[in-house]
């Protein structure tokens, strides 16, 4: 039986935290030996009741359930899956690091950071979750053969097309009308995130549309950056044209915590999930929102490249930019006007019970785990 010891976030909705919750909920199905150290958060500022997982009650329970490892414990595989990355060797068998990359790689992401003596080591390995992060790690040195490319999955359990009364129900609550066309877009509303390019063309669109919304839920309370910001940011640049109060009034704004049942709602009242992301280390809440049934707009050329099926919806053209280091992708803002357009004129063309079908036969979080568990126990 295969001894595993995952070092990691819990209890939080980190995106970090989140992978590893799942991938932990799930590995508990499986005949291996397990247990979790719990690594502590970058930020002293983070913690269960501020930051809540938003997971079930009985999730909680298993994962408290999972007993720390013992003192001078060892095992076949250490799997660390926290920020920043931990490059020191463990004493097991194997170490692998998950780990990703969007605009660029620096030590500061690292600690031990020695990237010769990782490099010579047999036994340790990067768990890139796309290839658009594999190829960071690669650019900024590391060896092909000890990085590992297996995506995250999720779980179509609880990401899955909401009933029409559900729908109407919850659109209700935040005053959506029955002909209103919902945009949305869930995340750290960090620059990388593409959030500019998206009340840009929502401002666009809005001209010839006056029944499009637009929700942005952001993750102030993790990240201190609320979706607001970028409405005063545009107001004091060259796009201060496109901004005003009739635009930010038919934008609905979510900071609160909200449980995975509620993301799935904000996932089924809306009829496009659009994310013009810059850089993404692999992009969840698209394949969350495509296991919803909920068309997806996305960047093309990144990250979510690994996973997009045009059953999912439409891809926004890109250009791949490079300054010094760093990398990334500036979505086209017509192009993106153009996806978005796509979806509303023919709607039932993308997601629904087909988009919700493929993400549960190729990219479950059972999948995904059992991808992992082959490679650390080969």
């Amino acid at each position: 039986m295969l001894k595993l010891c995952i070092e990691g976030w819990k209890y939080i909705n980190n995106s970090y935290a989140i992978v590893n919750q799942r991938q932990l909920l799930e590995l508990l199905n499986l005949p291996i030996y397990l247990r979790h150290k719990d690594v502590p958060y970058p930020n002293k500022n983070w913690n269960s009741i501020k930051n809540a997982n938003g997971f079930s009650d009985e999730e909680n329970l298993k994962l408290k359930s999972i007993k720390d490892p013992k003192k001078k414990e060892i095992f076949d595989v250490t799997y660390r899956i926290s920020s920043p990355y931990n490059l020191r060797p463990s004493d097991s068998k194997k170490t692998y690091i998950f780990a990703t990359k969007e605009f660029e790689l620096d030590k500061s992401l690292f600690v031990n950071f020695n990237l010769n003596d990782f490099n010579n080591r047999s036994n340790s390995f990067i768990h890139a979750p796309s290839n658009w992060s594999k190829k960071g790690f690669l650019d900024f040195g590391f060896r092909e053969n000890q990085i590992k490319v297996i995506p995250c999955g999720v779980d179509p359990k609880i990401f899955f097309p909401i009933s029409l009364d559900r729908r109407n129900i919850i659109r209700n609550k935040f005053g959506i009308k029955k002909e209103d066309f919902i945009l949305l877009s869930i995340g750290a509303m960090t620059e990388n995130k593409g959030i500019k390019e998206l009340i840009l063309a929502f401002s666009i669109l809005r001209k010839k549309n006056k029944n499009i919304k637009l929700i942005l839920k952001d993750q102030s309370n993790l990240y201190d950056v609320l979706a607001k910001s970028h409405i005063n940011h545009l107001k004091n640049s060259k796009f201060k044209e496109f901004i005003n109060d009739e635009l930010t009034s038919n934008i609905i704004f979510i900071s609160n915590n909200l449980n995975c049942e509620q993301i799935n709602d904000l996932y089924g009242i809306s009829d496009c999930y659009v994310s013009p992301y810059l850089a993404e280390g692999f992009g969840l809440t698209p394949l969350e929102a495509s296991s919803s049934g909920t068309p997806i707009v996305v960047t093309k050329g990144g990250s979510t490249d690994d996973y997009f099926n045009p059953i999912m919806g439409t891809q926004i053209q890109s250009k791949l930019i490079k300054v010094k280091s760093a990398s990334y992708l500036r979505p086209n803002v017509d192009s993106l006007v153009e996806s978005i357009n796509l979806v509303i004129v023919n709607p039932k063309k993308y997601g629904g019970k087909s988009s919700h079908s493929l993400v549960a036969e190729k990219f479950s979080v059972k999948k995904s785990v059992q991808k992992l568990f082959n490679e650390i126990s080969l």
